[in-house]
């Protein structure tokens, strides 16, 4: 039970790094983009209107563990310093982000931003291990040898599935695919109140465009976000059971809270322990919600737009 709620942990933690903020800088992106707006909204949200069953189906199909996967083809054309050039770029982002917050001395939130970028690097460098640091060879060996494998591929396919260390995320890139069109669409709209006045008086003073994002959007957005992040946070952890049971079973260390209580209860047929599990994680889940509905019955909603 309690390894199943580390699985919890850590799959939250996923859906809410993946899921939860991507769609915010998207929105942004696609309120500034100069043209084709409405052509990419449509692209965006097309993935939300294929059901969830066949949304995991077809990306089950993209992890098949040959050459002939969608993922494995591209991942093993990519060399090693793409992957781990990717995860500069976006450590290099978070570093930009986080020395704006601390000019103004948002020492917190910078040092977590900076926590971020890292955890993202390392991520990205992750899939580059097989191919610097061979299973053969020891670690001083392939360290020295780095250089030199910085523009080798992937010695063979990843079996996503079924490998501990992918399968978990595996699990969550389709909800990323699937979800980032209609949460892109909510956050646009929500902007769409921001008035222009805002900007200018931004500009006036100097606001970068990451300042404008961190010091402008986000204070705006917080409503919006307060409530988005407490729907996403609840349902990553009752709503995951399906989507992992349809992709893994629950194999490869992926075996979540919820899926481990319906296992116990309808496979294993021990309604006690089951029950008793599902009145733990309900009691988390509502502490979790009455603390952040706390919050944000102290927040005070209002539109930014001009009065006619």
């Amino acid at each position: 039970w309690w390894k199943a709620i580390g699985n919890s942990l850590r799959y939250s933690f996923l859906v809410m790094t993946m899921t939860f903020l991507p769609p915010i800088f998207l929105a942004i992106l696609l309120q500034e983009v100069p043209r084709g707006k409405i052509l990419f909204r449509i692209i965006f949200y097309l993935p939300a209107v294929i059901t969830g069953l066949v949304t995991i189906l077809l990306w089950k199909q993209f992890y098949e563990p040959s050459e002939n996967g969608a993922m494995n083809a591209v991942v093993i054309r990519i060399p090693a310093i793409g992957f781990v050039g990717f995860g500069l770029v976006l450590l290099f982002v978070a570093v930009m982000f986080s020395r704006r917050l601390w000019r103004h001395e948002r020492y917190l939130s910078a040092c977590g931003m900076v926590g971020v970028g890292l955890l993202l690097l390392s991520a990205c460098t992750g899939l580059a291990g097989p191919i610097l640091f061979p299973a053969k060879e020891s670690f001083l060996s392939s360290l020295a040898n780095i250089p030199l494998r910085l523009f080798d591929r992937m010695p063979e396919s990843l079996q996503w599935l079924d490998n501990p260390s992918t399968a978990m995320i595996a699990c969550v890139i389709p909800m990323v695919w699937a979800g980032m069109g209609p949460g892109c669409l909510i956050y646009l709209a929500a902007l769409k109140g921001v008035a222009e006045d805002y900007y200018e008086a931004a500009e006036i003073d100097g606001a970068t465009f990451i300042d404008k994002i961190l010091f402008v959007v986000f204070p705006i957005l917080r409503p919006l976000i307060i409530i988005n992040f407490v729907g996403v946070f609840i349902g990553s952890w009752y709503g995951a059971a399906g989507q992992v049971l349809a992709m893994t079973g629950g194999q490869s260390n992926t075996e979540v809270a919820d899926l481990h209580i319906w296992f116990k209860a309808f496979t294993f047929l021990k309604l006690g322990p089951a029950t008793a599990m599902a009145w733990v994680l309900g009691a988390m889940l509502i502490g979790f919600a009455v603390y952040q509905l706390k919050i944000l019955s102290k927040v005070e909603f209002k539109t930014t737009a001009p009065k006619e």
